[in-house]
């Protein structure tokens, strides 16, 4: 016969689980001086009210629980973790390779600031080259038919 764990085991381990997730989340908040309000009415949230799952604070700030455990045991700062994340998302538009908060704390490969510059630049020309020759096609090859 398979174990089966009690109901009151699984509700004990659900709230020490609970606990340490917003004591993290605390220390998180104390670190980034972020406001400290923990309930539902609280500016953050923890998405689905899944606690342990993905803290929301405000509009920008979205973070899994092992990046808040990460960056509280390593004095992760704020300024480094935006920049962590505004590279993700450029890494991921550009294809290139997106570190781990690990990885980028402790130095990984990276496209520098110049570049990304230079390749974001590019896109941007680019686009509006291409929009200006829809534009023309659709002017029957006239730059302005007006």
């Amino acid at each position: 016969m398979a174990y089966k764990v009690n109901d009151a085991v699984k509700n004990h381990l659900k709230e020490q689980w609970e606990n340490a997730c917003n004591a993290y989340l605390l220390e998180l908040h104390n670190m980034w001086d972020l406001d400290h309000d923990l309930t539902p009415k609280g500016y953050g949230y923890w998405i689905g009210d899944e606690v342990g799952g993905v803290y929301v604070y405000g509009d920008s700030i979205f973070i899994n629980i092992d990046d808040i455990r990460y960056c509280v045991e390593n004095n992760v700062s704020y300024e480094t973790y935006q920049e962590w994340q505004e590279y993700c998302v450029w890494a991921n538009e550009f294809n290139q390779d997106t570190p781990n908060l690990n990885a980028w704390c402790k130095g990984c490969p990276r496209v520098d600031e110049k570049t990304q510059k230079k390749l974001s630049t590019m896109k941007s020309d680019l686009i509006k080259a291409c929009l200006d020759e829809k534009e023309k096609v659709k002017n029957n090859g006239k730059e302005k038919p007006y």
